[in-house]
């Protein structure tokens, strides 16, 4: 099936592989991007990374909500970051392709419900490459495998500028997501790409077949850049992308965790 974006935005992005990346260098860097873009004119931007092991928690987890054991992750030495994203609990690591689409939305003519349903076709396009039927399940979100969830989409959205994004499990060690309600949501079973295939699935393969998605919903230009040239473009220090700036309060149109 082929899915058209409903608008004509051509623009050059950027695009950014940044190989396997701590989940806390590649947050900063997102957030220095949307400061750059929200003070000047700058293209968008789309990263692709693994990270190292990490959980990560939205600003929509509620303490009332036991959807993770905070201190029994710890204690296995996992970093937990809680983020501006809304939502719940997720983890991130080897063998799960990320990719955070930086994009200016209103230059796109997009609104939020619409870009983040644009991700997940990307997604079921991506899926299908490799003889697998993904899909959109009614009142959720994230890509699913029949009943099974296969990619989470997290995203936050200051001044019309996306970042945090969308990820899709290719070949992790599944055993990370024991211990946590993925999503918050009850009884939802996660699944990799290689554990529904029951065969190897290479990585390089599906970030190329990904971005090509993504280039093609979202009418996208892509310029492939380093990561030194970006630092450059977005003026962006050494020191910046290494040091997590500090919590600040941030107002956000619209926030998912998904």
């Amino acid at each position: 099936m082929h899915w058209e974006n409903p608008y004509n935005f051509h623009r050059m992005t950027y695009q950014l592989d940044l190989g396997i990346m701590s989940y806390e260098q590649v947050w900063n860097f997102q957030r220095n991007i949307v400061s750059a873009k929200i003070d000047r004119p700058l293209a968008d931007m789309l990263i692709v990374v693994e990270h190292q092991s990490v959980y990560t928690v939205g600003r929509g987890k509620l303490r009332t909500n036991n959807s993770f054991d905070e201190d029994l992750i710890r204690s296995k030495g996992a970093e937990i970051f809680y983020v501006e994203r809304g939502g719940d609990v997720t983890w991130h690591g080897p063998g799960q392709v990320v990719c955070y689409p930086i994009f200016n939305l209103k230059d796109r003519n997009l609104g939020i419900k619409e870009f983040v349903s644009l991700l997940e076709k990307a997604i079921i396009v991506t899926l299908k490459e490799f003889d697998l039927s993904g899909c959109q399940l009614k009142g959720m979100r994230g890509v699913w495998v029949g009943d099974k969830k296969i990619a989470s989409i997290g995203l936050a959205v200051k001044k019309w500028i996306s970042y945090h994004g969308v990820a899709l499990n290719v070949s992790p060690d599944m055993f990370f997501f024991n211990g946590i309600r993925p999503c918050g949501l009850e009884d939802i079973k996660m699944v990799s790409m290689q554990g529904l295939l029951r065969n190897t699935v290479s990585i390089s393969r599906v970030k190329s077949v990904l971005i090509n998605s993504l280039e093609e919903i979202f009418k996208l230009s892509l310029s492939p850049i380093k990561l030194d040239e970006a630092q450059k473009i977005y003026a962006i220090s050494h020191h910046h992308l290494l040091c997590v700036a500090p919590t600040e309060l941030m107002s956000f149109l619209e926030r998912y965790y998904l």
